[in-house]
């Protein structure tokens, strides 16, 4: 493996472990925060309980996500440093900024909520306090997804200047943080984002509740995954509409990464969604077509017709076309997820108590695994697929590596190091949240005037 290749992967495998703690973070407070607005309505005592427990395991996964970020970002700066230059002289080096500001909010936010609990007699602060750190969780996922965006479509200075010297030129601060894949891309990140956490803390419950015999914790669990399919069931619809404009975005701005996740050997009309399959001599074997869908959908997306083939592109920009499979298995998946949360969706519509039934809770555990594996097949699909280009149509990724042997040994360790994290990591978040009896965590403590 050369030292870009050794580069790439590393940053990969760093990311793709980054984000399991990532997802975690956002849904745990997300679902931290609906808890509170429910116990601040009802007074549930299940609620209560659960609020007290998922403080604990969100605490950890803050201190562990953190670490963790770090991790990638002197990743950043050491593995691809061209690319950290060119980002330092540009706009979006604003974005790492602002990233920043939300980490503070976050932080300090957290500290207040978690260790001066009862100090405020306003019966609402524990609800605000949940929803600023919820904010400023999401606001750091939306400035680092706005330097991916920037990534796939560079803007904020003189590009064709750049190309032909080397120089940045024209630079235009604030408009780096509006590309024309900005939005559409926050949204769909977000979206799945907290989808696949949520999905993975339902795997747990569901887990929970099938081996539990105390029917306080039962009853606690039933709750929660209650809770859960309800936001699992907007939120599939939302990423689902999301994805959707990402395609759009993608067949506009895009067109060769579009071509290769949909496998257009030349541009045409009237094209079959094409599902698997691998592209031999120009010919494409082995995939099941649906007549004429991926026009459909384009035109009615975008108005766009003529779609783009691989062949208008250099075939030494061309992405490698793994992410033809990688994208239909997302897809593929994604339609599985949305038939079992369906499932779930006629159960609440006729009354029925899904979580009652053991065939749902097995369902429920495979697909919070599931999610999480589309949710990583998803970033392949986004990361490989602008290949072999790190800024597109600006820079490639062998002119911002660092091709120093140098980046081995502590590239091994930090390997390694992942490999016991992640495991680690889930295993105190267990720990944690069974240290407590439910009947204890149930009970309501006043404290300074706030009964909590």
């Amino acid at each position: 493996m050369s030292m870009v290749g050794f580069d790439r992967f590393l940053f990969a495998f760093t990311i793709g472990s980054h984000i399991i703690l990532v997802s975690m973070s956002i849904a745990l407070i997300l679902l931290i925060s609906i808890l509170e607005f429910l116990y601040l309505r009802n007074k549930n005592s299940y609620h209560l309980a659960l609020i007290r427990r998922l403080k604990k395991v969100f605490v950890i996964s803050f201190g562990v996500g953190t670490a963790s970020g770090i991790v990638v970002a002197v990743e950043l700066i050491n593995l691809f440093p061209g690319f950290m230059t060119l980002v330092s002289e540009t706009g979006i080096i604003s974005a790492f900024y602002a990233e920043i500001f939300a980490f503070f909010l976050e932080t300090i936010s957290l500290v207040i909520y978690v260790y001066f609990e009862g100090v405020f007699r306003w019966k609402y602060t524990n609800l605000t306090l949940s929803i600023v750190v919820a904010f400023g969780t999401l606001l750091s996922g939306v400035f680092i997804t706005m330097v991916n965006a920037w990534m796939n479509t560079p803007n904020g200075f003189n590009i064709p200047v750049y190309l032909s010297t080397g120089k940045v030129t024209g630079v235009l601060p604030w408009v780096a943080f509006a590309t024309p894949s900005t939005f559409g891309e926050i949204a769909h990140v977000l979206t799945t984002t907290v989808f696949a956490g949520v999905m993975l803390i339902g795997a747990f419950f569901a887990y929970k509740y099938l081996r539990t015999r105390d029917p306080e914790e039962k009853g606690m669990f039933r709750s929660m995954l209650r809770i859960i399919s309800g936001v699992s069931i907007i939120d599939i619809l939302l990423a689902g509409a999301s994805g959707s404009n990402e395609m759009s975005t993608l067949l506009q701005y895009q067109p060769l990464k579009y071509a290769a996740m949909d496998l257009n050997p030349t541009p045409g009309t009237g094209f079959s969604e094409r599902l698997f399959g691998y592209l031999y001599n120009g010919h494409i074997l082995d995939s099941i077509q649906i007549p004429g869908l991926q026009a459909f959908l384009a035109k009615f997306e975008t108005g766009i017709t003529t779609l783009p083939g691989l062949s208008q592109f250099p075939a030494s920009d061309w992405p490698p076309l793994m992410i033809h499979t990688t994208f239909d298995v997302m897809v593929v998946g994604g339609l599985f997820l949305g038939l079992f949360l369906f499932i779930t969706f006629l159960f609440y519509l006729f009354r029925k108590d899904f979580v009652k039934n053991r065939y749902m809770m097995y369902f429920q555990i495979f697909f919070g695994f599931f999610a999480l594996l589309v949710y990583e097949i998803g970033w392949v699909t986004d990361e490989v697929g602008r290949q072999p280009w790190i800024v597109y149509n600006v820079m490639k990724v062998y002119q911002a590596a660092n091709y120093s042997t140098g980046q081995l040994v502590p590239g091994y360790f930090i390997i390694a190091f992942y490999l016991v994290l992640i495991p680690a990591t889930f295993y105190f978040f267990a720990r944690v949240f069974n240290s407590n009896p439910a009947r204890e965590d149930m009970k309501p403590v006043s404290e300074g005037g706030v009964n909590y």
